[in-house]
Protein backbone atom coordinates (compact mmCIF):
# COMPACT_ATOMS: atom_id res chain seq x y z
CA UNK A 1 0.00 0.00 0.00
CA UNK A 2 2.92 2.33 0.64
CA UNK A 3 4.10 2.01 -2.96
CA UNK A 4 0.74 3.31 -4.20
CA UNK A 5 1.13 6.38 -2.00
CA UNK A 6 4.61 7.01 -3.42
CA UNK A 7 3.38 6.60 -7.01
CA UNK A 8 0.46 8.97 -6.41
CA UNK A 9 2.84 11.51 -4.85
CA UNK A 10 5.27 11.29 -7.77
CA UNK A 11 2.45 11.49 -10.32
CA UNK A 12 1.21 14.59 -8.51
CA UNK A 13 4.66 16.17 -8.86
CA UNK A 14 4.59 15.76 -12.65
CA UNK A 15 1.61 18.08 -13.16
CA UNK A 16 3.21 21.25 -11.72
CA UNK A 17 6.53 20.36 -13.35
CA UNK A 18 4.83 19.94 -16.72
CA UNK A 19 2.99 23.25 -16.32
CA UNK A 20 6.17 25.15 -15.39
CA UNK A 21 8.14 23.62 -18.27
CA UNK A 22 5.32 24.41 -20.70
CA UNK A 23 5.31 28.01 -19.52
CA UNK A 24 9.11 28.15 -19.81
CA UNK A 25 9.04 26.90 -23.39
CA UNK A 26 6.22 29.31 -24.25
CA UNK A 27 8.22 32.27 -22.94
CA UNK A 28 11.33 31.06 -24.78
CA UNK A 29 9.38 30.64 -28.03
CA UNK A 30 7.90 34.12 -27.72
CA UNK A 31 11.35 35.52 -27.01
CA UNK A 32 12.89 33.87 -30.06
CA UNK A 33 9.99 34.98 -32.27
CA UNK A 34 10.23 38.53 -30.92
CA UNK A 35 13.97 38.65 -31.45
CA UNK A 36 13.58 37.34 -35.01
CA UNK A 37 10.91 39.94 -35.75
CA UNK A 38 13.13 42.70 -34.32
CA UNK A 39 16.12 41.61 -36.43
CA UNK A 40 14.07 41.33 -39.62
CA UNK A 41 12.43 44.70 -38.96
CA UNK A 42 15.85 46.30 -38.52
CA UNK A 43 17.09 44.63 -41.69
CA UNK A 44 14.12 45.99 -43.64
CA UNK A 45 14.72 49.48 -42.25
CA UNK A 46 18.42 49.30 -43.16
CA UNK A 47 17.65 48.13 -46.69
CA UNK A 48 15.08 50.91 -47.17
CA UNK A 49 17.55 53.53 -45.92
CA UNK A 50 20.27 52.13 -48.18
CA UNK A 51 17.98 52.31 -51.22
CA UNK A 52 17.06 55.90 -50.35
CA UNK A 53 20.73 56.88 -50.15
CA UNK A 54 21.50 55.14 -53.44
CA UNK A 55 18.60 56.86 -55.23
CA UNK A 56 19.68 60.26 -53.86
CA UNK A 57 23.25 59.62 -55.00
CA UNK A 58 22.01 58.66 -58.48
CA UNK A 59 19.97 61.88 -58.75
CA UNK A 60 23.02 64.05 -58.01
CA UNK A 61 25.11 62.47 -60.79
Amino acid sequence: MAIIGVVVYLAGEWVPAWLWMSMTFLVATLGVAGLGWWVLRGDARNRAAEETLESEAAEHH
